[in-house]
């Protein structure tokens, strides 16, 4: 090649290089952070004194920081971005801090209204929606955060970060098309019990919720559910969230596909038709690795609505024990063609579960009249993959590990697993 020609190109390369380096660092540069704070936040102030406000001066990829403080308004959020309250970052499910330092967020009809792509809610108490969807003037969402990007033309992806969601007729309806993967983690759910359409759910899906991550959540104190999903939904994981017992507190798929349900803590639930709950048109549903214990049912399997059968049901390697009921109730028709595979579980017992099929077994109880249900291998200690139930305080680092003992009869709280060490080591 001419070396004058090969100086001309690689010049000319160099430039446009730059040009695009200068360009995406002038989009980086344009992003601001606009403040919100109004009479309830000082000392802490913004330029704003409504979120909605700042929401309508940001431009996409702006960062908006909210004072702690109460804004009783619905936001409406129609732009590409991060939205942080007080307690952004830090782990709604075990922050202890007066609701002064909160931001807290929510009236009758709402308290976010996501109709964009990629949108971050991180670090509020959203609280107090409470006017019915269903009833006159029809303005209310029925929901502290309501996503359904169907309704806006947009993909969802949105992030729902260290929240605590409370007091609402539901906590979130979450929906999203798949596109963006959305997140729903850290969060504190509880007593979205509010009169109205779709109350006593902590996250419901009426719109479709396609690959989307829920993990590491508390739900408590909901007379319905915890996670209420309708069909044309698939790539859900539920992972690592605590059910707290004491309430109806459940996972209930309708029409959902090619979803887990994983590592999850379910103790004393009043949920009597399962805490997991497969009712009906469900396909491709792992079920693996949770403690269900000391409910009614841990797992049922049916379809009283006539959606159709459930099919393609593995429920492997988990700690099912102490529930009233049945460990695991598959329903005449609610589970064909084939086997259930429900094998290498722990039933409570070494000698297996109750079931006609296993003379002596003495676990939780089997109800399988049609005879669907392969329970063998089952485990004859526990699944080590699963939360272990443990009466009392745990007694080895081992143990802190686990979540599991948290929620049952423990003499003290223990804030987090550091607190759980040093009582191990030290009883204090």
């Amino acid at each position: 090649m001419n070396l004058k020609k090969f100086a001309v190109l690689r010049t000319l390369a160099l430039t446009i290089s730059l040009g695009l380096v200068m360009l995406a660092s002038s989009a980086i540069a344009g992003a601001t952070t606009l403040t919100v704070g109004n009479a309830t936040s000082l000392p802490c102030t913004g330029t704003y004194s409504t979120i909605s406000a700042a929401v309508a001066a940001a431009s996409a990829g702006d960062t908006i920081q909210v004072c702690q403080g109460t804004y009783p308004e619905l936001v409406s959020v129609t732009k590409t971005l991060t939205i942080l309250g007080n307690q952004a970052g830090v782990d709604a499910r075990t922050r202890v801090v007066p609701v002064t330092s909160e931001s807290v967020v929510g009236s009758g009809d709402g308290a976010f209204q996501i109709e964009a792509d990629k949108v971050v809610i991180d670090g509020f108490t959203i609280q107090g929606v409470n006017n019915d969807p269903s009833a006159p003037p029809f303005t209310g969402l029925g929901a502290g955060i309501w996503t359904n990007p169907g309704f806006s033309t947009t993909q969802g992806g949105h992030q729902i970060l260290n929240n605590i969601i409370q007091n609402n007729i539901s906590g979130i309806e979450l929906d999203n098309t798949g596109t963006f993967q959305t997140k729903v983690q850290f969060n504190l759910i509880r007593n979205n019990n509010n009169p109205g359409a779709g109350s006593g759910n902590g996250i419901q899906v009426n719109f479709g919720l396609n690959n989307a991550v829920i993990d590491k959540n508390k739900f408590s104190g909901h007379v319905n559910s915890s996670l209420l999903v309708f069909g044309g939904s698939q790539q859900i994981a539920f992972s690592n969230n605590e059910l707290v017992g004491g309430a109806a507190e459940r996972v209930v798929f309708f029409g959902v596909t090619n979803s887990s349900i994983t590592g999850n803590t379910s103790v004393g639930s009043t949920a009597t038709n399962g805490t997991i709950r497969l009712a009906g048109g469900n396909s491709g549903i792992t079920i693996t690795c949770n403690l269900l214990a000391g409910g009614q049912r841990g797992i049922r399997v049916d379809d009283p609505f006539a959606v159709g059968p459930n099919s393609s049901i593995t429920a492997n390697d988990n700690n099912i024990q102490g529930n009233a009921i049945a460990g695991l109730q598959v329903d005449a028709g609610g589970y064909m063609p084939g086997l259930l595979n429900a094998e290498n579980n722990w039933w409570g017992s070494s000698t297996g579960p109750t079931n006609i099929n296993n003379p002596g077994g003495t676990g939780d109880v089997i109800i399988d009249p049609d005879g669907v249900v392969d329970f063998f291998p089952y485990r004859n200690s526990v699944s080590s993959c699963a939360p272990i139930l443990l009466v009392g305080p745990p007694t080895t680092k081992d143990q802190c590990k686990n979540d599991g003992w948290k929620t049952f009869n423990t003499p003290r709280t223990f804030k987090n697993q550091g607190d759980c060490i040093q009582y191990v080591n030290t009883g204090k």
